[in-house]
């Protein structure tokens, strides 16, 4: 046991571990990195740091820039569907209204005597609500 060089641990039917790193990546990396498995390595440096925020700062505000574009036309698109679909229904009232006055003067030229009674009962009626 006194051979063994410090930091080692052994089992019984088990190759020596050490208490150091034994991972050669770890080892061959430059000093002052780190790195994460699947990422990139990063600096410990702080201005590399900085650097690295700044180009994500860029990184986002380009992202955002890009996704307000997208949903400025996203408006702009739908305010022009509700201006056409407004119209539409604008057009398709008055047509209604129209059709609405030529049934109301049809019906008024032929029967006259009982469309001036019923517009004089409607008159009273109307007076004596207003009266109150």
């Amino acid at each position: 046991m006194a051979d063994r060089p410090q930091g080692t641990t052994q089992e019984p039917g088990r190759p020596p571990t050490t208490d150091r790193p034994s991972d050669m990546r770890e080892q061959n990396r430059p000093q002052g990195t780190t790195q994460e498995p699947g990422k990139p390595p990063t600096t410990d440096r702080p201005s590399d740091m900085r650097e690295q925020n700044r180009d994500r700062g860029a990184q986002v505000q380009e992202r955002a820039q890009e996704m307000g574009s997208q949903v400025k036309e996203g408006a702009q698109e739908a305010m022009q569907q509700v201006g056409a679909s407004a119209s539409q229904i604008a057009e398709m009232g008055r047509d209604t209204m129209n059709e609405f006055e030529e049934g109301l003067e049809d019906r008024i030229r032929s029967k006259p005597l009982q469309s001036v009674l019923i517009a004089a009962g409607v008159g009273m009626l109307l007076g004596l609500i207003w009266k109150r």
